[in-house]
């Protein structure tokens, strides 16, 4: 077998299709298709089941996977190992953020491992906490960002960034405008605006009212916080988000909701990172 077999399986698994990974390895789709069925009649067995529009990993393949992580991850340590004696990072960094991340130093730090390191390709994801730290647990990417309300994710490493209360985002004409707090309990009937499931600050919400009798859903459930931001400077509701997700918006009025109930932004990484994610991860740790 050969490495770069190995390497396009992976490539196939993470992109869904022999044609999105042939883009990402930036060779042919029926180059890749040909090497992994090479790959399989060496083996003898069919990685993949073909007869669905998104491929998938068929029973052999899932089991499989891990050993062909696991040799393309020690192929790569040679490679990083002779780098490393240089003091360079070679290789490939994924790392994942939610939506609408803010933060500068996040961005500062990809540029300085960018710039120090060359020959390290750089991929970024954004997605929902909850969607990052599964790709996290499954080896699709190396470190993300990604909230949570109480317990970081289950089975991961992680670093926390920010700890903060949640507020009441409204608009400066608001009867509420000039109120220096809010009872979780004033929240329960109102036009509430709120991020997604899977985000750290609809995590904080939920565990806020939870329990709470009368609470409902949230009239409005949205993508990003700058959607949160133009509801509610326009009066269509009442955002629940954390301090750090509103701090830089104009036009709003931030209102402390008085609760232990805090929303965290923090790092995530799975034990015994490579070495690129050490280096981000590093810079990140110094900047927060």
């Amino acid at each position: 077998m050969e490495l770069h077999q190995l390497r396009y399986v992976l490539a196939v698994v993470e992109a869904g299709s022999f044609t999105a990974a042939a883009d990402a390895v930036r060779v042919s789709q029926s180059g890749v298709s040909t090497q992994v069925q090479k790959l399989e009649r060496e083996l003898g067995v069919a990685l993949f089941d073909r007869s669905s529009r998104r491929v998938a990993l068929t029973a052999d393949g899932e089991r499989l996977l891990p050993a062909i992580r696991t040799a393309v991850a020690a192929i790569g340590e040679i490679g990083a190992t002779a780098a490393d004696l240089r003091g360079l990072i070679l290789g490939s960094l994924r790392v994942g953020t939610v939506f609408g991340l803010t933060w500068p130093r996040f961005y500062d730090a990809l540029a300085e491992i960018s710039a120090a390191h060359p020959g390290l390709e750089l991929r970024l994801r954004e997605d929902t906490s909850a969607r990052l730290a599964g790709a996290v647990r499954r080896g699709e990417i190396d470190l993300a960002l990604v909230a949570w309300a109480a317990q970081p994710p289950d089975g991961l490493e992680s670093a926390v960034v920010f700890d903060d209360p949640l507020v009441a985002v409204v608009a400066p004409t608001h009867p509420w405008a000039a109120r220096r707090a809010v009872r979780p309990a004033e929240l329960i009937g109102m036009d509430l605006i709120a991020l997604p499931d899977g985000t750290g600050d609809r995590a904080a919400l939920d565990a806020l009212l939870a329990g709470r009798p009368g609470a409902r859903p949230p009239r409005w459930e949205v993508a990003t916080p700058s959607v949160v931001e133009k509801l509610a400077v326009r009066g269509l509701g009442i955002g629940v988000v954390s301090a750090a997700t509103c701090h830089r918006w104009d036009g709003i009025r931030a209102i402390p909701i008085d609760a232990p109930i805090r929303s965290r932004l923090g790092v995530v990484w799975r034990s015994s990172p490579a070495r690129a994610a050490l280096a981000l991860l590093a810079l990140l740790r110094d900047g927060a």
